[in-house]
This record gives C-alpha cells, structure tokens and sequence, in this order.
C-alpha cells in the first residue's frame, strides 16, 4: 500500500511515488516525542550516507528522528507520523515541521563505486566546494513529496507552498535572514547546515516554472555550478512575471 500517515490515517501518496510506512512495518518508526500544535514546515536534508538503513543507524546512535526518508532509487520511508511525532532534526523548526532526509554521500570521497550517484559539481556554495548530485529518481521523488505535503491532500497539515529561501528573483544556497523565514518549504542549508539547498533548487523549478523533471534536473546542475550563496532566477521570471517570489 503507497500511503502516508497523518493523525494515524493512510492517505493515498501522489503519483507513482513508492512508499513504505512505519504502520506496515516497511519501516522503523522513531520515537523522539508526540506534538500537538500546527505543522507549518518542511525542512530537507541530506544524509552524508549511501542507504536509508545506514541513514536510520546513524540517527538513532545520535538519537535523532525524521518523518521521511527518501532512499537512492527514490523510495519513501516514512518513519514517523507526519501530524504527531515531533522528530529532533532542525533544532528550532522540530516543533512544528515535516523533516524529509534525502540519501546523498555529499561529498566525493563518500560517493561508493558504481553508486546511482553520477553527477558531481564544482559548488563554492557546499561544504567541500565538490557536492555529489542526488539521483534524478530522488529529486523527483522529494518533488512529489513537497507538492502534497503542501496540498489540501495532506490532512492536517498547514505547510504552504512558499519557498522560504526565495526573494528578489534569486534562490538562497546559504543562511535565510530572520526577516525571510516563517511556514514553508525550507533547506537545512538556510539555517547553518550545508544541506538541501540544490534540492529545494530542483523542487522550485519543477513547481513554479514547471519544467519537466529531465530539464529541471539539468537546470539546477547548472544554475548551482559554480554559484556562491545565492541563484539568480531571472531568466524564468522575465518568460513569466506571475511567478511567486
């Protein structure tokens, strides 16, 4: 069953997206504590690991917890419930956000050989300044995600669907101001974290300029080679003015 949980209720996922849930035991659940209060966010990760198992060992040796685990062929592991189990993995956001971490070796030297990750990218704005790409399926798979998470399909939930690291026609690949922040779609990267940037990049140009997943996937490999603490986003508000910034 492709379903996620809210408030302990199975709600079709989008797409063709696959999903395992903790309810159907194809995933752990995380117990960090329960929440009550309104879920605003969603935060993206990276993992700094090559599997959803190794990712789940490595959160409950520092005993940390997500709702969403996006593994290399682009698998969704729900570990959590998305309305009630407050998860410990964005310090002041935990309260009232939906973390999603997605499996990326990050750096070079931790990309295994012959691994679904082929794409690596000069990137001054990433720690390192080499960033290894997530796999097409993995992008795509967050995409799908995001988009019903910030959707009236997602029951109980109050995300909406702004990207918090955009102003001014440009896209934050660095720390987002105070002044930016508030409900929405969020990097780890916009808080002191050196994660999520590209692939809320990705996300934004699949949703507001509406590329196709091929393009956009191209498209942020290029806009984000290279580029330092932010993107220019010109170019597709010049084809559409009515894009949301």
């Amino acid at each position: 069953m492709n379903s996620l949980v809210i408030k302990g209720q199975n709600y079709d996922a989008p797409g063709d997206l696959e999903v395992q849930n903790f309810k159907t035991g194809g995933a752990y659940r995380f117990v960090n504590q329960k929440r009550t209060g309104i879920v605003n966010e969603v935060i993206v990760h990276e993992t700094v690991t090559s599997s959803a198992k190794a990712t789940v060992a490595v959160l409950q040796q520092r005993n940390l917890g997500v709702q969403l685990i996006v593994g290399g062929d682009g698998t969704v592991y729900q570990h959590g419930d998305l309305a009630e189990d407050f998860h410990w993995h964005a310090s002041e956001h935990n309260p009232h956000s939906v973390g999603i971490e997605v499996v990326n070796p990050y750096y070079p030297k931790f990309n295994p050989h012959n691994s679904v990750w082929t794409r690596t990218i000069p990137a001054p704005w990433a720690d390192g300044k080499l960033y290894v790409v997530p796999a097409p399926a993995q992008a795509e798979a967050l995409c799908q995600l995001v988009t019903w998470l910030t959707s009236d399909l997602a029951v109980g939930l109050s995300i909406p669907p702004k990207f918090v690291g955009v102003s001014d026609q440009k896209i934050l690949m660095s720390r987002t101001p105070q002044s930016q922040c508030g409900p929405g779609i969020y990097a780890h990267h916009y808080f002191g974290h050196m994660d999520g940037a590209w692939l809320v990049l990705y996300t934004w140009l699949r949703l507001q300029p509406q590329l196709d997943p091929a393009d956009a996937y191209e498209t942020a490999c290029r806009l984000a080679s290279g580029a330092s603490k932010s993107i220019d986003l010109a170019e597709f508000y010049a084809q559409n003015p009515y894009l949301d910034s």
